[in-house]
């Protein structure tokens, strides 16, 4: 197709772009795109990937390497991006979470990964315990020198892996250790590696092996740099040491350019080893130029001037944003409920979500339910009163064996099998169909411009669901029936062909953990349901008001949120001017687009631990009400 001038491109799919949105797009260098709540970063990095492949400033066969956190954020970006461009360019488009790339880095070149580190063929995915960690900690710091013992006995099981293990920069050389943690860390490494019969391999160890694989490979390092000249790097607040150290030691000094995006205001996962000072370092490393989206598409006015009184807690110099969406609700957007008990605050709370929807027609997806930690026991507390008032609550933390629902509904095999089953359920699913008809040519290997794979692709998968289809309408949903059609499905897409096309399943058990999670909330959606179409419904949340913690929150918006237990309690840990606990609290409050409810139950605890959070709602002009 014919290039386009860059002074004569446009944004696709959209009106325009805000001025500051122009600037960061149109930067010839490295960037750091402070994008806020509701700023529509995904859509900013889709028009930017879209200016760069159209405009021919990245051209063929040069890519653009996006990397984002989560399976689902980088699916989302991936299909903006399909949108927005034509396929021969879309298709230069690479859009991998941080952890599926370094590890598709180290699957691919392992034979170049120095051999005191290197990993069996094929290797494990390991998830440690906290037993397993403690355990190890002890026999580590037994057998350390005295002096060091302390400083071992001072590590946390919870915090070992991502703020030792993932810190540690691994020599081309073992080399003695010098301190108690590093001991730690170096015995950490042959409990993986030597692990019978293969190694078992963590997330973070398999991010630190890719790292260490650019210092040893140069030749390696400079085909990267030569393949993605143009990176994305998604929710860069929370990078952590070792992915940073990936950045680095992959594309530092090359003429690759970074486009860093996100908020530090949102950064709320240090205790998972993210780096506190990321942004610092873009700006120092690679130069990045920092640049602001004002913009708030997700919130009301009256919203984002609340947002902008907890954001200045954080940082005193934060930019007031610019709503761009029409309140919709009339007084306040923002309440501060208080009750006595438990049972009064759930009774409240469910007669006024029940008449809040039927007053401005929404449905229970619209809302949210938000707690910082635990929310299995407030799933308990409230169940029953919302089972009265008609209401069903839907725990995304739920465990379905290793995996919880929420990370179940991102899972790339689990979304292809229920829009399989979709497709059997319902006479007219488009979504479905396109869904699975561009993933059989995956499957199938078949070539972007092979025209008779195509064609027997879409016979393949019309004749499956034709058959799919006459044997759903024989059967009744119940359990038995919905593990049979659970089995059916998988067995279509093939787990070897899963395995090969999707790199998060490569090694190790996911796709296992996946299928039978899968296998179990099917047989648990069938219950009761009066058709197939209400089971996968039920399956996917339909007609259920989702409950979740904060950190499963991010990246969501709801109409209305609703956060319950703002108390000493639930945020036990939380200190005055604690930087991740009003992150925590902003996040919660920038995931409302109409409406923000806080919920203070003294049956569950006092509010002395937080009562700079009760304080920022009341500089905000935010009302409290005993209910």
């Amino acid at each position: 197709m014919p290039l386009i001038a860059p002074d004569d491109w446009r944004p696709r799919g959209i009106d325009d772009l805000e001025p500051n949105a122009w600037r960061a797009l149109r930067a010839p260098g490295s960037t750091s795109i402070i994008a806020g709540p509701g700023a529509g970063k995904t859509e900013f990095l889709a028009q930017r990937a879209a200016y760069l492949l159209e405009t021919g400033i990245c051209p063929a066969p040069f890519r653009v390497l996006a990397i984002s956190f989560k399976t689902d954020a980088a699916d989302n970006l991936a299909a903006r991006v399909r949108k927005r461009c034509p396929p021969e360019l879309a298709n230069r488009f690479t859009s991998l979470t941080f952890d599926a790339f370094t590890k598709g880095l180290v699957d691919r070149f392992q034979p170049a990964i120095p051999m005191p580190w290197r990993p069996s063929r094929p290797y494990d995915i390991w998830l440690p315990t906290k037993q397993q960690t403690e355990g190890h900690l002890t026999e580590s710091r037994l057998a350390a020198p005295v002096e060091w013992q302390p400083a071992i006995a001072g590590i946390s099981a919870f915090g070992f892996e991502s703020s030792y293990v993932g810190r540690y920069r691994l020599p081309l050389q073992q080399q003695a250790a010098q301190s108690g943690p590093e001991l730690a860390v170096q015995r950490w490494w042959p409990r993986m590696l030597q692990a019978q019969p293969r190694s078992s391999m963590t997330f973070t160890s398999l991010n630190r092996l890719a790292e260490l694989l650019m210092r040893a490979s140069p030749h390696i390092r400079r085909a990267l740099q030569m393949t993605y000249p143009f990176v994305f790097v998604d929710e860069f607040q929370d990078t952590t040491y070792s992915q940073y150290d990936f950045l680095m030691s992959a594309f530092h000094g090359s003429a690759s350019i970074i486009t860093a995006v996100g908020d530090d205001k949102q950064r709320i996962m240090t205790w998972a080893g993210a780096r506190p000072d990321a942004f610092d370092r873009i700006k120092a490393d690679f130069a990045a130029a920092p640049i602001p989206l004002l913009f708030n598409f997700r919130s009301s006015p009256d919203l984002v001037r609340i947002q902008h009184v907890v954001a200045r807690a954080l940082d005193p110099q934060a930019a007031e944003g610019v709503s761009r969406t029409e309140q919709q609700v009339d007084g306040d957007v923002a309440q501060v409920w208080s009750s006595a008990t438990k049972d009064s605050e759930a009774l409240h709370l469910a007669r006024w979500l029940l008449s809040d929807m039927q007053a401005r027609g929404r449905q229970p997806r619209d809302y949210v339910i938000l707690v910082k930690q635990r929310a299995d026991l407030f799933e308990a507390d409230l169940a029953k009163r919302f089972s009265e008032a008609g209401l069903r609550i839907r725990n995304e933390a739920q465990l379905l064996g290793k995996m919880s629902l929420q990370d179940l509904l991102s899972d790339s095999a689990a979304k292809l099998a229920l829009a399989l089953l979709r497709l059997g359920a319902d006479q007219r699913a488009p979504a479905a169909w396109q869904h699975c008809s561009d993933a059989m040519r995956d499957l199938r290997a078949v070539a972007g411009d092979d025209m008779v794979g195509d064609a027997q692709c879409e016979a393949l998968l019309a004749g499956w669901v034709k058959s799919l289809r006459s044997d759903m309408a024989q059967l009744v949903p119940a359990g038995d029936s919905a593990a049979t059609l659970a089995g059916r499905a998988f067995a279509f897409l093939g787990m070897d062909s899963l395995r090969r096309s999707y790199p998060e399943y490569a090694q190790g058990e996911l796709l296992d953990i996946a299928v039978e999670a899968f296998r179990t909330h099917l047989v648990a959606s069938a219950l009761g349901a009066t058709s197939w179409s209400a089971a996968l419904d039920a399956f996917e949340g339909t007609g259920q008001i989702p409950l979740m913690t904060v950190h499963k929150s991010k990246g969501l918006e709801y109409d209305t949120v609703v956060f319950v237990g703002l108390d000493d309690q639930a945020w036990w840990s939380h200190k005055p001017g604690d930087a991740e606990g009003l992150a925590t609290f902003f996040v919660a409050l920038s995931r409302a687009k109409q409406r923000a409810i806080f919920a203070f139950c003294r049956g569950r605890g006092q509010r002395n631990k937080v009562a700079e959070l009760f304080q920022l709602l009341a500089n905000a002009g935010v009302p409290e009400f005993e209910i």
